[in-house]
C-alpha cells in the first residue's frame, strides 16, 4: 500500500475512533467543563466574580451542580463558545451526549489544528517524516485517551505550546510570544516550558534583544486581549484570586505516576505496616496524601522542593539546549522539560504528562533516537489515565490496580522516573 494510502486510512481510523469517543462522559472533570460552559455562554467575564471586598469568588450552577473557577481565561472562552454552539441545539442547556460533544470540542479543533500545521509548515522541520508525525499524533492512544474519551483540556495548552517552540527556532518571536501567552492562558503548566521557547528564540537571532522586546511585546498584547474584557468589567482582583488558587491544592500527587506518588506510597506502607502487617500494608491500593500531612510527619514542604527541583532541570537544559542547537533538541527539550514538571512538582495530576507528548512528536519525527522515549512516554501516559479513570464514567478499567501486587499506579511511577533518567541521558549524550 502507498504512503499516501496509509496517511488516508490513518486519518479515517482517528476520525472514526474520535467520532465514537467524543459523545463518552469522560472523567468528573466534563462536569465542571458544562458548568462552565453554560455560564460562560450566558456572561463569561463574570465567572470569576466582579468586585467586591474581599473578592467575591463566584459559584456558576447548572443542573445542581455548583463549581467555582480557577482556570485562565483563554480556556474559559473556549468552553463559552462551545457553550454558545450547544445553545443552538439546546436552548435550555440540556445534559446530553452531545453536550459531551460540545465541551471537547475545542480541544478536537486544536488537534485539527496540529495536522493542518504539520501539512503547511512540516517538511521544514521533520523533512520526509511529517507522514509519521501526522500518523504518530492522530492515532495516539495517549492522546486520544486524554482528549476526545475522558475530555482534560490539554490539547488546548499543547498544541498551541508546540507551535510556539517551532516558531522560536525559525527565529519568528512574534508568532512564538503570541502562541506561548496563548497556551499559558489555557493552562498555566506551560509555564515550565516558557523559558525553552524564550532561550530558542534568542539563539536563532542575532539582534536578541529585539527579538526578546518582540516576543514580550506579543505575549503582553495576547494577554491584553484575553484579560481586558474582565478588567473593564470590574473582575482583575476576582481573576487573580482564582488563579492563585492552582497552587493551593493540598496534594503531593494528584494521582501522577510520578516521584510524590512513590514518595505517598512509601509514607502510607509505613504508617500502615505495624498495624495491618507489612505485605497488606505494600500491597495496599494508594489514596491522594495532602500536603499539609506530610508537613505534619516532619518532611519538607514538598512544593518547595519540586519548584526547586524543576527549576534546577530547567536550567541544565537550557544550557545543554543553547550548545547544541538543532530543532530535534529544543523541541525534545521543551518535552523534557514538561516531563520533569510532570515527575518532580507538587500536586501535578494524571493528565498533565500528556502535553509532553505532543512536544515530543516532532522532535521524534525529526530524530529517530528519540521515538523510543516518545513510545515510552505514550505508554505511561495512556496507562496513568486508564488505571484511574478506564474509558471515563461507566467503563472503569478492566483489571484491578493491584493486578501487579504492588498497586499499579506505584510501579508504573517508577517505570515513568526510570523512562526520565533515560531521556535525560539522551538529551547529555545529543551531539554537538
Amino acid at each position: 500500500m502507498s504512503s499516501r494510502r496509509v496517511l488516508a486510512a490513518a486519518l479515517v481510523a482517528g476520525l472514526l475512533v474520535r467520532a465514537l469517543a467524543l459523545p463518552l462522559p469522560g472523567t468528573g472533570d466534563v462536569v465542571i467543563w458544562k458548568v462552565w460552559s453554560f455560564a460562560g455562554s450566558n456572561d463569561l467575564t463574570s465567572m470569576y466574580g466582579i468586585g467586591g471586598t474581599p473578592p467575591e469568588r463566584r459559584a456558576l450552577h447548572w443542573r445542581g451542580e455548583a463549581m467555582t473557577v480557577d482556570y485562565p481565561p483563554v480556556a474559559l472562552a473556549e468552553l463559552a463558545v462551545a457553550g454558545r454552539v450547544y445553545r443552538l441545539w439546546s436552548p435550555a442547556f440540556d445534559d446530553s451526549r452531545l453536550l459531551n460533544v460540545a465541551v471537547k470540542l475545542p480541544g478536537l479543533l486544536a488537534e485539527l489544528a496540529f495536522l493542518l500545521w504539520v501539512g503547511w509548515y512540516g517538511r521544514e522541520l521533520v523533512g520526509d517524516a511529517a507522514p509519521w508525525l501526522v500518523i504518530a499524533f492522530w492515532l495516539n492512544p495517549a492522546l486520544l485517551l486524554d482528549n476526545s474519551v475522558l475530555g482534560y483540556l490539554d490539547m488546548q495548552m499543547a498544541v498551541p505550546l508546540t507551535i510556539a517552540v517551532a516558531a522560536a527556532w525559525r527565529g519568528r518571536s512574534v508568532l512564538a510570544g503570541c502562541l506561548l501567552t496563548l497556551a499559558i492562558l489555557t493552562k498555566a503548566q506551560a509555564l515550565f516550558v516558557a523559558p525553552v521557547v524564550v532561550v530558542a528564540a534568542l539563539r536563532q537571532r542575532t539582534d536578541r534583544l529585539r527579538s526578546l522586546a518582540e516576543m514580550l511585546g506579543a505575549g503582553a498584547a495576547t494577554a491584553a486581549v484575553a484579560f481586558v474584557p474582565f478588567v473593564a468589567r470590574g473582575a482583575w482582583s476576582n481573576a487573580t484570586q482564582a488563579l492563585s488558587r492552582l497552587a493551593a491544592h493540598d496534594m503531593l500527587s494528584a494521582q501522577a505516576a510520578n516521584v510524590w506518588w512513590i514518595f505517598t506510597w512509601v509514607l502510607r506502607v509505613i504508617d500502615v505496616g505495624p498495624e495491618w502487617g507489612w505485605w497488606r500494608s505494600i500491597t495496599q491500593e494508594v489514596r491522594i496524601l495532602a500536603i499539609t500531612r506530610a508537613v505534619d510527619l516532619g518532611y519538607p514542604n514538598a512544593r518547595t522542593v519540586g519548584l526547586i527541583v524543576v527549576g534546577s532541570l530547567i536550567v541544565w537544559g537550557l544550557v545543554r539546549m543553547w550548545r547544541r542547537p538543532s530543532f530535534p533538541i529544543v523541541a525534545a527539550t521543551a518535552a523534557w522539560t514538561m516531563f520533569g514538571y510532570a515527575m518532580f512538582a507538587a500536586q501535578v495530576h494524571e493528565n498533565h504528562l500528556a502535553p509532553a507528548v505532543v512536544l515530543l512528536a516532532p522532535a521524534a519525527a525529526a530524530e529517530p533516537r528519540f521515538r523510543w522515549i516518545f513510545w515510552a512516554l505514550t505508554a505511561i501516559v495512556a496507562l496513568n489515565l486508564y488505571l484511574f479513570y478506564g474509558l471515563g464514567e461507566g467503563w472503569p478499567a478492566v483489571f484491578s490496580r493491584q493486578v501487579t501486587y504492588v498497586d499499579a499506579s506505584v510501579v508504573l511511577a517508577a517505570v515513568s522516573l526510570a523512562t526520565f533518567v533515560w531521556f535525560s541521558r539522551v538529551l547529555a549524550r545529543a551531539p554537538r
